[in-house]
């Protein structure tokens, strides 16, 4: 079914200025988290790319750099590394110093895949008809939604996983509340790039 049109009031990260900074991150993740559907109800569909981008910056680096700095301390325990040593002493670098480069990097690397991300979904959704708004929308949805998702890559081995599948939970709520457009057609944007992928892996191994 396709969401109710409600005024979007903002969430709380949109209103920062008057919760403060820390207050207004804190309150936007636990609603994404706990209340995904409210939360992008409460979402402005438009306004800007500063504000979704700085969220999203924030939780996908943070969380990046959780995540290799486990990595790291992981790699220091001898025979965890496995076959990663090979490709550390063929690079010619050490673990910490691959890991503090990749966390340096880790902003621009959010910047370019948020970017990409949201190019990508919108044409999905487009594709599928469920685009009732401008890439501003689906890109402000991707950011917030992968601001808290990617907070679960903290967790110790399987929060990557975590992360990937909460996104995927978060995108499809987003966009079927930001876009005013049904579930079904929002998952399948989300979906659409994995299937495509899929196929195309596939292809060779039956050609």
């Amino acid at each position: 079914a396709t969401a109710p049109a409600v005024p979007a009031t903002g969430l709380p990260w949109e209103r920062r200025q008057e919760l403060g900074l820390a207050k207004a991150w804190f309150d936007t993740v636990s609603l994404l988290i706990t209340k995904p559907g409210d939360a992008f109800t409460m979402m402005r569909p438009e306004g800007g790319l500063l504000d979704p981008l700085l969220f999203g910056l924030i939780g996908s680096c943070a969380g990046a750099i959780v995540s290799i700095l486990f990595q790291g301390l992981m790699q220091s325990i001898p025979g965890f590394g496995g076959n990663n040593d090979a490709l550390f002493r063929a690079i010619g670098v050490g673990h910490w110093a691959f890991f503090i480069v990749y966390a340096i990097l880790s902003p621009l690397l959010v910047l370019i895949w948020l970017f990409i991300a949201g190019g990508i979904l919108h044409l999905c959704l487009m594709l599928v008809g469920g685009a009732n708004r401008s890439f501003e929308t689906t890109f402000r949805v991707i950011c917030f939604a992968s601001g808290a998702a990617n907070l679960f890559s903290m967790i110790p081995m399987c929060g990557g996983l975590i992360a990937f599948v909460y996104h995927i939970v978060l995108d499809c709520i987003g966009l079927s509340r930001a876009h005013q457009t049904t579930t079904g057609k929002a998952l399948l944007a989300v979906l659409l790039p994995l299937i495509v992928c899929c196929g195309v892996s596939v292809l060779p191994r039956s050609a």
